[in-house]
């Protein structure tokens, strides 16, 4: 058994090893919530935060931190075998902007807030603004990390759409896109405070489901030796040297 894992893993490269964290940082975190909502008193999934669950006085928030850490590192996992993927520049940007989401779900799951939001207690606390420091800049990464997490996902939809072996992954893209900013809109709307744990679990599962999706085809091509870091490195040189030689031409 030791010597068929030892040689599984000869064989795997370093996309092999992005995806698999990709994919199980997205289980982890899926599991997380779930099995963190179940244990709270006074807690409704539909009109409370998944961040409550790994709020200070939450039961066992270690659940729903150590799930969002986990998601925050299988996310930057899969921004980094991305950004090798893809050879043009909405894909790079696109890519670093998934890993930087990435590190915005791992800072929200580090800096908690000071209590659950669906208590009168800790509401009034809130709109008062007695808030610690940590609370403030969990509500402003989160904020700042759905939006540039939507604008990522479109980014990599234009550049799958014309990307050997990430075809197929045009339309989730995009569709993943869409759907975050819109129910992230949605979730800010003072009109369906009600519903915000709804919409943020909708949010949760697309980012999951996206994820997963990239983070196996990530696994395929990476197994198939079709993804290499220095042969990406060195196509896109010559990509740019070509393109300095033609604007020389140019201006000849």
């Amino acid at each position: 058994m030791v010597a068929f894992v030892a040689e599984w893993s000869r064989r795997r490269n370093i996309f092999t090893w992005l995806a698999v964290a990709s994919v199980g940082g997205a289980l982890i975190f899926t599991l997380g919530w779930l099995v963190a909502g179940g244990l709270q008193d006074h807690y409704n999934p539909r009109s409370d935060y998944i961040s409550s669950l790994a709020a200070v006085g939450a039961v066992d928030p270690w659940i729903m931190i150590l799930a969002l850490v986990m998601f925050g590192v299988g996310v930057m996992s899969l921004g980094a075998g991305l950004i090798f993927s893809f050879n043009d520049n909405l894909g790079r940007v696109g890519s670093l902007g998934v890993l930087l989401s990435g590190l915005g779900v791992l800072l929200a799951g580090v800096m908690r807030h000071d209590c659950g939001v669906q208590l009168p207690a800790c509401s009034i606390k809130v709109g008062m603004g007695e808030i610690s420091g940590y609370h403030a800049v969990h509500d402003v990464v989160a904020a700042v990390t759905f939006v540039v997490a939507g604008a990522s996902q479109l980014l990599i939809s234009r550049s799958a759409h014309r990307s050997e072996g990430w075809r197929h992954m045009y339309l989730p893209s995009a569709v993943s896109g869409i759907l975050t900013l819109l129910l992230f809109t949605l979730m800010s709307s003072p009109v369906l405070v009600g519903w915000v744990g709804a919409l943020q679990r909708g949010i949760a599962v697309v980012a999951s489901m996206w994820v997963t999706a990239l983070g196996i085809q990530l696994y395929r091509l990476g197994a198939q030796g079709r993804l290499d870091p220095q042969s990406s490195v060195i196509a896109r040189a010559r990509r740019q040297g070509i393109d300095a030689r033609l604007s020389r031409l140019a201006r000849q």
